[in-house]
Order: structure tokens, then sequence, then C-alpha cells
């Protein structure tokens, strides 16, 4: 969502992006779009100090008029050498419920040891602002803007291009399409999905699964597959550049999220916009994306039982699904858009810079 913002400020915000580590697939995107990107060497926990000097440095000499920080490392490294490089305007940008990808309580700590050092955090849900504010942060230092994307990527398809995807993709034109988009890592629950499409199978047999996403459980899932008999049923498309999603999305019936923990899915966003209703556990800001009963269905997490009752409901009833997949286009359009998006960082920028 950074790239996304970036690329789409108002030319009057000059913006200058770091990352810390070497080149990756996301800077060279936009190097390509003519952005200003600098690498700060990766160093290993014992070469920290290193970094930190380097980065020290950078601050000294570029003098920005915000500081706007991603990641536990960036925001503690940055909060501290921000402030003694005479910097005011330090925020952090908030992605998931927890400040750390690792959810762990010593980052938790960390993090808040330093939080007091900023102005405050971005979050794009209220689940990740509820959640740090019940674990003692204040919660006047937040601001809510959700994620936004380009609505016209996921325009509804002509029905030859949805057979012609169809058909690259080797997907059998009789059957409902039912796709999951999410990296093959244990806090995505794609255990419990497998197991729902086993439960689900005993009541019905015409539907196809897409797993779309790559990780170190693929093994292990495949193995799963193969042990409940699935085969025929799930195929895994493995990593998808980010152009071929709207196609996949464009012959999708039903997506499903069975997520353990999430901080706003943008791939809910994405399902919502191309008329998918969306099957997904409550956790993080997922009840803020789906309306239970109207744009789809929430679940407990670690419910396969629960969740196959939700998908079998939904590929039941054809109806159901195009005026569920309406209401989530609609509720996309009114909240979800990259234009409102960018105009609430600009907002906000500016209302930190006049401060």
């Amino acid at each position: 969502m950074t790239a996304q913002l970036v690329r789409h400020m108002n030319p009057t915000f000059h913006n200058e992006l770091y990352f810390l580590g070497g080149r990756g697939p996301v800077g060279d995107a936009l190097e390509r779009d003519r952005l200003t990107v600098y690498y700060i060497p990766k160093a290993a926990p014992w070469a920290l100090p290193k970094q930190a000097i380097y980065l020290y440095k950078i601050l000294k000499k570029r003098r920005y008029d915000i500081l706007h920080l991603y990641g536990l490392r960036a925001n503690c490294l940055g909060r501290v050498l921000g402030r003694i490089s005479g910097y005011r305007r330090i925020i952090g940008g908030l992605r998931s419920i927890h400040p750390s990808g690792n959810q762990g309580a010593w980052a938790l700590w960390l993090d808040r040891l330093t939080f007091g050092l900023s102005l405050g955090y971005v979050s794009n849900s209220q689940a990740a602002i509820d959640f740090l504010a019940a674990h003692g942060y204040k919660r006047e230092k937040f601001w809510l803007i959700y994620n936004g994307i380009d609505t016209a990527r996921f325009s509804p398809k002509p029905e030859e291009t949805r057979l012609a995807i169809r058909q690259k993709l080797h997907v059998p034109m009789n059957k409902i399409v039912i796709t999951c988009i999410a990296n093959l890592r244990f806090p995505k629950g794609h255990q419990y999905l497998i197991e729902a499409l086993h439960q689900l199978k005993e009541r019905v047999e015409d539907f196809v699964v897409l797993l779309v996403g790559d990780g170190p459980l693929r093994s292990k899932l495949e193995r799963l597959v193969d042990d409940l008999c699935l085969s025929e049923q799930v195929i895994f498309l493995g990593l998808r550049e980010r152009e071929e999603i709207p196609q996949i999305l464009a012959i999708t019936d039903v997506f499903v999220l069975s997520s353990l923990r999430e901080g706003l899915s943008s791939a809910i966003i994405e399902a919502m916009a191309a008329g998918c209703p969306v099957v997904a556990t409550a956790v993080g800001g997922t009840g803020e994306l789906v309306v239970d009963g109207k744009t789809g269905f929430l679940t407990n997490p670690r419910d396969p039982e629960f969740l196959a009752k939700k998908i079998d409901y939904l590929l039941a009833d054809h109806q159901l699904r195009l005026s569920m997949g309406i209401a989530g286009v609609k509720r996309v359009k009114e909240t979800f858009t990259r234009e409102r998006m960018v105009s609430e960082y600009e907002c906000l920028y500016e209302h930190i810079f006049d401060s």
C-alpha cells in the first residue's frame, strides 16, 4: 500500500523511500516509476550499530519534513535517531494488529518503549488501535486510514475472457471456483480450509479450489490434500504476478480466507472489488471489511466445520452469491478506494506539517 500511496500522491509532495535491506521487487518497481529509492545495508543483530550510524547520517543530511516509518526495526531505530537528529514530525505505519510480524511480547515492549518519541501510528484497522490501546498505548496517538485499491483493475470481465482464463489455468468449465490468496504460512490457516473442503466434499463435488501463494508449508499442505483425497479439487497455483490477480478473481465464485490473525487484508478488498462474496475468519480487521450476511460471512478461526457450512451455503445459492458480490463492490467503492486513501494521507501530512 505504501507503494500505491507514493505513486499517486499530489506532485507537491516529494517522497523519498528507504529500505532497511537489499534490493527487492518492490524497490525495483518504484525505481521504474522514477521514484527516489535508497537502500540501507542490511545488518545482522550484532552489526546494528553500523546500520544505525548509516541511518543517522542520512537523517542529518536530508532534513525531511516528515519521517514516516514502517516495521518494528524501522520504527524503533527511526524514532530514536530521528529525535537525536532534531526531527519532531515522526509517525509510524501500522499494517497489522501487532507492531511486529512475530507477535512476540518483547517486540511489543520494545515498540511501546520508543512509541512516545513519535507523534503516533497511522493504522489501517480499528482492530489494531483497540488492541494496542488495551496494551497501554494512548488511543489519541492513532489515526485510522483504511487501505485503498485501484477498483478499475477489478472491473467485471466478459464471458469469453473468463473462459480463456479458465483454460489458461486448467480450471474445469463446469466447476464452481473457490479461491484463497495468501502466503502458505501458518497464520493464514490453510490447514483448516483444507479440512473444511474435506467436509464440503461429502455434500457437494462440483467445485475446484485455487490456492494462490507460496511459502514454507506448501509441501505439508500438498500432503494433507492428498491424504484427504482432495487432489482433484485443489489446485496449487503458487506465486502469481500482480497483474494476474484480477484475472483469477474474475473466475472466482467464492473467496475464502481462513486466517488465524490478520491486519486489514488487501486480498479481501480486491476480492470484494471483483464482485466475489467472501467467507473469512473474524480476526483482526476482517470484520471491518466483510459485513456478515451482506457481503459474505464471518466464521470462527480454527473451525473447519463452521467454515465448510458457510461455504456450502453460498455454493448452493447462486442468487445470494450475486447479491453479496454486488454489495461487496459497492462497499469497496464507498470506503476502500485508492483515491480516498491517498487523499486522507495527504490531509494527514498537511495537518502534521502545519501543527
